[in-house]
């Protein structure tokens, strides 16, 4: 007989007959009929090749290796019941889960800020690793699970991914206070090709590059970047101190650069609103602790 022709009710019946040595008794409590249970111990005996129950003095008994069968069979069915049983509730009071995000910078400093301190005293025990966002690899990071979030700006998902709006930005330009290109408050586009920029660079392309080298591609334009960075506030020093400008977000800006001598100009470029999204796979979606740090970004999400 082939091993794997076996399925979980026929070894939930094998264990009610170990229990109650009586096929009639058997069938009853299963809510079968005598025939039907009967065939499924027939079924059992050619499966394992052994009697299992025997009579013996007007009763059944059981055979040296339904015995020993027993215990291993109650495992089984422990552990399918185990499996197909609800995931354990999620106490944030409790849990010492470590929750990993790929975000950028500016996301961090904006946003998951506030998202650590609620954490820090909602969930004492919990843990939150930041790391830089890769749009090559990130879709693929979700699904191993080697992130769990992926929180920010990305305007190219993967179907496979599910998301929910956090807040909104817009990009803006700084230049230093007094910079002759913003003299009237306006920067115009020419300007703001000729001019250098330093940029805040990721292990790949942030969606503001994708998005803003595409649109000036699409007027045969394309904008010297001098610099490219690894810090959001190393834009603001270079900015402040020299002629070159930058395309960051409003929020940023409003937030973490006041200690900065900038200026703020409108993009003389259009691009869309910065929906800041959490983005996770479908695969945890069910999951108790991704469901409570959802709710808890989108909590945050609705004080910005």
């Amino acid at each position: 007989m082939d091993r794997w022709k076996i399925d979980l009710f026929t070894l939930r019946g094998f264990s009610i007959l170990m229990e109650e040595r009586n096929v009639s008794r058997a069938a009853f409590k299963l809510g079968l009929k005598q025939p039907t249970m009967s065939r499924m111990l027939a079924k059992l005996r050619a499966y394992f090749d052994d009697p299992l129950l025997v009579w013996s003095g007007g009763h059944m008994v059981p055979t040296p290796r339904a015995i020993l069968l027993e215990s291993e069979i109650h495992q089984v069915l422990a552990t399918m019941e185990r499996l197909s049983s609800s995931p354990q509730e999620f106490d944030p009071k409790t849990s010492g889960l470590t929750i990993r995000l790929a975000a950028t910078g500016y996301t961090e400093n904006v946003f998951l800020a506030r998202v650590m301190s609620e954490v820090a005293v909602r969930a004492p025990g919990v843990q939150l690793e930041i790391r830089p966002p890769d749009r090559l690899h990130d879709t693929s990071a979700l699904e191993k699970g080697e992130v769990d979030f992926l929180v920010g700006w990305n305007v190219t998902p993967a179907p496979v991914l599910r998301s929910r709006v956090l807040f909104t930005d817009e990009l803006v330009c700084i230049a230093r206070a007094g910079h002759p290109a913003l003299e009237d408050g306006n920067l115009s586009y020419e300007r703001y090709v000729a001019l250098p920029h330093v940029q805040f660079d990721t292990p790949s392309k942030t969606t503001t590059e994708l998005l803003l080298h595409e649109r000036l591609a699409q007027r045969g334009d394309r904008p010297f970047v001098q610099f490219r960075v690894q810090n959001l506030l190393t834009v603001a020093e270079i900015v402040a101190n020299s002629d070159l400008i930058a395309t960051v977000s409003k929020r940023f800006v409003i937030s973490y650069l006041q200690q900065y001598q900038l200026s703020i100009a409108e993009l003389p470029v259009r691009l869309p609103v910065m929906q800041n999204r959490a983005w996770w796979h479908e695969r945890m979606h069910r999951e108790p602790y991704s469901h409570w740090f959802r709710s808890l970004l989108a909590e945050i999400g609705k004080t910005m």
